[in-house]
């Protein structure tokens, strides 16, 4: 609604003279503020709206302070500044209501700004009541967003809400002129309601509505044909009708494009099992988009077993994940505006690898400086990331050694740096070592993480480089450092067997002296040992070994210890014929145990893209690999919790559509 500020100052101040009126900078700032909130600028508009704040000009009318209050505020809700925003609204929001139709709009859109950001915070109980306030604020066919909106918030709860908003919208869409393809998309949204209550049959049916709606199965695409070809693809694979379900997902371009987010390298985590009550039977389908910089947004849960918290437990786990800067602008706006994985949860997580008592030391030490919780802690890896860059920067020109160390170590570790940046930001952290003095270990730490003149994925070019390390005499002095290289040099990696010294390598470990019985090094140390000896026949000596950890047979180590990979299950035969003959790409992350024996055991997806097309072939592929055998009493699991990806690649690329 534009307004006068003059006539609220006069509704305000009836008995001023004329020279009260607001003068003519509040006004041109009022509606420079209020035009730019309008036309969704709301840095511009905040910055308007503080200033006629700064004026004075709202202190003399409490239904101006209002309107600013709810313009600005709703503005404020997209940034650092939300909780500012929220109670801005707070504030602003009763004296509108109750003002009627002529602040409608007003209410209207802060209600809607509020559900957004509620949506974000993945609070859908407080999202839906916002968007159905702004539902009650509107009449007719311009309350079909909001209920729409209600609907989605609302169909993990299957109590109703869901499907009568969806109904509602449908409705009041039918009886407006808005042309069949918008009608096409609010049939999408109530088949979706209808596929998370069970009722695939009937969603399949007004899907096939829709798509007829959208003109059909044309390789011409927008956002709304590849949501509701994707549903349908849901549906048809809720009613068994697997080579359609292809068929749309097909249509919908999902590993057919030469470019997606997991072509490239990215930072990507399931949600462990228990997390909102989440269970190995239940399963997801999450939709995502992927800003330029690489982390994750607008993540929404599509279909979901079970009910909200299950739902919005794989939602979160999504809004984790990150992928490098570079790998993203590579990928076609229209995939990084909406991508849906197939998603399920770990029965255990990956055990931290062996280099995390080392890990463990640097941040200790760091925080016994003083060097604080950082601003970056608990933040997904690609918006952490400039966080980190500036820090550096910031304790650099500063002079501050001891946050340029942290900030250094933290670039450094960063799943989605650039390559760039790792080397930089070792020799940077290196530099801070020495002039801080830090103890040995820290700059071990920075040795062993630096492999940026060696290939890990060359295990004896690794050792190589591990060895000379071990050689320098500061290093191998100190017993964390040196402990922590005698295990990486004398462990398996991938189908390489442990070197020749491995035995002494490992005794040096498990028999240090300043080491606690159940130091995680040791502990990890005696386990290796216990296999060497039980693949030379020792079972008795194995056995002895393995009492010193205090471990029962069904407890793993504290620390990441795989056996090496004897057979892989991976070959050119393992692609889905029917995946070649339509030209899907995919990536698929499988969860599994490995048994004593060396049989990896219950392989099931955790993550794929795209959804339902290679699940099977990759568990298939998992179940068929073999380790080299590892000592477990009574033949317990060797592993439990272990993850392996598998991308499958057409030769020569993605055919042309």
């Amino acid at each position: 609604m534009s307004i006068s500020l003059l006539a609220l100052a006069i509704a305000g101040q009836a008995a001023a003279p004329a020279a009260a009126a607001a003068p003519a900078g509040p006004q041109a700032l009022f509606d420079a503020g209020s035009t730019a909130a309008s036309d969704g600028r709301c840095a511009e508009a905040v910055r308007y709206f503080d200033q006629l704040e700064a004026s004075g000009a709202t202190k003399r009318n409490a239904l101006l302070a209002a309107t600013v209050d709810v313009r600005k505020g709703r503005c404020l809700l997209d940034g650092p500044r939300a909780a500012e925003g929220k109670a801005a609204l707070a504030r602003g929001l009763p004296l509108l209501r109750g003002k009627g139709e002529d602040f409608a709009g007003d209410v209207y859109e802060a209600q809607m700004a509020l559900g957004r950001r509620a949506q974000r915070d993945f609070d859908y109980a407080a999202a839906a009541t916002a968007y159905a306030d702004a539902a009650a604020q509107s009449k007719d066919a311009a309350r079909i967003a909001a209920l729409l909106r209600v609907a989605q918030m609302t169909m993990f709860d299957h109590d109703g809400r869901a499907l009568a908003a969806a109904d509602e919208a449908l409705r009041l869409a039918a009886a407006s002129d808005l042309g069949k393809k918008n009608l096409a998309a609010v049939q999408t949204i109530r088949a979706r309601v209808l596929l998370n209550e069970g009722r695939a049959k009937d969603a399949y049916a007004l899907l096939k509505d829709s798509l007829t709606k959208q003109g059909g199965l044309t390789n011409r695409v927008g956002a709304s044909d590849i949501a509701t070809r994707s549903d349908l693809a849901i549906a048809a694979l809720k009613n068994n009708d697997r080579d359609n379900a292809r068929m749309y997902l097909a249509y919908t371009g999902a590993g057919r494009v030469q470019n997606t987010p997991f072509t490239s390298h990215g930072a990507i985590e399931p949600p462990t099992c228990g997390e909102g009550g989440l269970t190995p039977e239940d399963e997801a389908i999450v939709e995502f988009s992927m800003e330029e910089d690489g982390h994750v947004s607008g993540v929404a849960p599509i279909y979901a077993t079970g009910g909200r918290d299950k739902a919005l437990a794989f939602a979160r786990a999504v809004s984790d994940w990150s992928w490098r800067a570079e790998d993203a602008a590579k990928i076609p706006p229209l995939f990084r505006v909406a991508t849906r994985v197939e998603i399920r949860c770990v029965v255990a997580d990956r055990a931290p690898e062996l280099i995390k008592p080392l890990a463990d030391a640097a941040e200790a030490w760091l925080a016994e400086k003083g060097a604080g919780a950082p601003a970056w802690a608990d933040r997904a890896p690609a918006v952490a990331l400039p966080m980190q860059r500036a820090a550096l920067t910031a304790a650099t020109a500063s002079g501050d050694r001891l946050h340029q160390l942290q900030a250094a170590l933290a670039v450094g570790k960063n799943p989605v740096k650039a390559d760039a940046d790792k080397a930089s930001a070792y020799a940077t952290a290196r530099a801070a070592v020495d002039a801080l003095a830090a103890p040995t270990a820290v700059r071990g730490y920075i040795d062993i993480e630096d492999d940026t003149s060696s290939d890990r994925s060359k295990p004896e070019t690794e050792r190589k480089r591990l060895r000379a390390l071990l050689a320098r005499p500061d290093l191998a002095r100190d017993p964390l450092t040196a402990a922590t290289l005698r295990l990486l040099i004398a462990q398996p990696v991938f189908t390489t067997r442990p070197p020749a010294d491995a035995d002494a390598l490992l005794r040096a470990v498990a028999d240090e002296p300043s080491f606690p019985t159940q130091h995680p090094l040791k502990i990890a140390a005696l386990l290796q040992q216990a296999n060497l000896l039980a693949a030379k026949g020792d079972l008795a000596a194995a056995s002895g070994v393995f009492a010193r950890t205090g471990l029962t047979g069904e407890q793993c180590s504290m620390l990441g210890l795989q056996p090496a990979m004897k057979r892989a299950g991976f070959g050119p035969s393992s692609y889905p014929a029917e995946a070649i003959r339509m030209g899907f790409e995919g990536w698929v992350r499988i969860a599994y145990d490995i048994a004593a024996d060396g049989h990896t055991v219950a392989p099931r997806s955790v993550i794929a893209y795209p959804p339902f097309i290679f699940d099977e072939a990759a568990a298939g592929m998992v179940r068929d690999t073999r380790y080299t055998s590892t000592f477990r009493p009574e033949g317990a699991l060797a592993c439990s919790g272990e993850q392996q990806s598998v991308r499958f690649l057409l030769p020569g690329g993605v055919p042309p559509a």
